[in-house]
Formats: structure tokens, sequence, C-alpha cells
């Protein structure tokens, strides 16, 4: 598989080319939106794990996971 990731004008483009030559390709977009844009990205890598990372499950050795944090030097209001 090839991937290719592209910037747009209110996020990014995702475009999937499978190595099959019959297979068709696909785009996956993630879009930036003002009100929570980390929670959006967020959700934007857990669709990538989830469709195009490897196979895990609870008893693997290594597994990728994705989650939202604050920063170690926030504090709250």
């Amino acid at each position: 598989m090839k991937f290719e990731i592209r910037r747009v004008q209110n996020g990014m483009v995702l475009r999937v080319e499978p190595d099959f030559p019959d297979a068709e390709s696909e785009e996956v977009v993630y879009q930036e939106r003002g009100d929570d844009e980390i929670e959006a990205f967020a959700d934007f890598l857990h669709y990538l794990v989830d469709h195009y990372g490897p196979t895990t499950s609870r008893h693997s050795p290594k597994r990728i996971y994705v989650s939202v944090e604050p920063g170690d030097k926030f504090e709250p209001l």
C-alpha cells in the first residue's frame, strides 16, 4: 500500500493506493474543527490505526495507543 497525506485548506486528505492493480484508491479526510481540533485529529489517528494499522489485541506485546491528555505544565483555571 502507498499512503500520501496532503494538506488542504481546512485539514488533510489521506490517499491510500492499494497494492492490487484492480483495487480502487481511497481517500480519508481529516477536517479541522475550530471547537476541538485536538479531538478531531485524535479521531483521525484512531481511524488510521483501526483501518490500516497492524492487527493487535490486549494480549499483544506492543500496541499503538492514541490518547488525548493535558500537557505536563498545564494548570487548570
